[in-house]
């Protein structure tokens, strides 16, 4: 996968997920055995020959990037990054990831569902939409958004995602259940004319990183049919094939990579007064963007890992 620097912060990180992907594929994340110990040499069969001892050394841990790495070079025959081919396994990218709060389901307050959007070689658009568990993100808490997300199609995408993609009693087909993930994942609701279209202003939406490399689980990649899905004058206009399935992880380059819209959303009362911006060391007065990027918010290599949800 195409690496984005030296430093890197991870802004999801699902262990549970990442264990289990190592553990279907032989791939070890513990650390490996080293020698700890020689005794004198015993007696066997009449030969002198040294005893030894072997354990894991204690406190040891890999560093997410270093277990990350190794994944991906596990998985990197599995891993689609060009998406010309059909039927990816697991999906790999760089580009924007948006994450908004999702309320519906066992998951409850703790839902998050992130949507990214990529090309294939031949410059049609592909759109991952992927469900995850806000404990494994590093930037966004319960209750940042101003209300979750919420969808009549919910318990048709959660059959999807609890089945990885296997079982389907909805009655909708491939194609029309991944487009009711598309809409879950893009906040689709419905939306007087006169509202504004600035995603800070969506109440579910929690914010957004650029520059984001991100390796998810695929459970369903659908590639729509034109002469049946008319989508020009929509929101949806270009949407050519829909990947459905399930974060691994998300990182970033640089801390201000990351926005969260609930700084956007405070008062004007808790923004810093013209005096204030004029201070050393603070910005020039600017439009709300200027406030929430580059804001850091507990790195997740700092974070005690919270993912038993997902």
């Amino acid at each position: 996968m195409r690496r984005i620097g030296e430093v890197t912060t991870y802004r999801y990180w699902s262990e549970r997920r990442i264990r289990v992907i190592a553990r279907d594929n032989g791939l070890r994340l513990e650390a490996p055995w080293r020698l700890s110990t020689a005794s004198s040499p015993t007696s066997v069969l009449g030969l002198g020959l040294p005893v030894f001892a072997f354990q894991r050394p204690e406190g040891y841990e890999r560093s997410r990037r270093k277990t990350a790495d190794r994944l991906a070079k596990a998985l990197r025959g599995s891993i689609a990054v060009t998406y010309d081919e059909p039927g990816a396994r697991f999906a790999g990218g760089l580009g924007r990831v948006a994450f908004s709060a999702f309320t519906v389901g066992p998951q409850r307050d703790k839902g998050v569902v992130l949507h990214a959007r990529t090309r294939n070689g031949s410059g049609r658009r592909v759109d991952l939409c992927l469900f995850g568990s806000v404990d494994n993100a590093a930037d966004f808490r319960t209750g940042e958004a101003v209300e979750g997300g919420t969808s009549s199609a919910w318990y048709a995408v959660s059959e999807l995602l609890e089945s990885r993609g296997t079982r389907s009693t909805c009655g909708w087909d491939e194609q029309e259940l991944a487009f009711e993930a598309l809409k879950i994942a893009t906040g689709d609701r419905d939306r007087s004319e006169s509202e504004a279209e600035e995603p800070w202003t969506l109440p579910w939406a929690l914010g957004h990183a650029d520059e984001a490399e991100w390796l998810a689980v695929v459970y369903s990649d659908v590639t729509l049919d034109p002469e049946r899905w008319h989508l020009g004058g929509t929101d949806f206009e270009g949407t050519h094939r829909i990947i459905v399935g399930a974060p691994i992880w998300v990182r970033t380059a640089t801390p201000q990579a990351v926005v969260r819209y609930s700084q956007l959303r405070a008062p004007a009362s808790a923004r810093p007064t013209w005096w204030r911006r004029l201070l050393p060391g603070r910005s020039p007065a600017g439009p709300p963007a200027a406030l929430a990027a580059g804001t850091p918010h507990l790195d997740a290599e700092d974070v005690t890992d919270r993912s038993a949800a997902l």
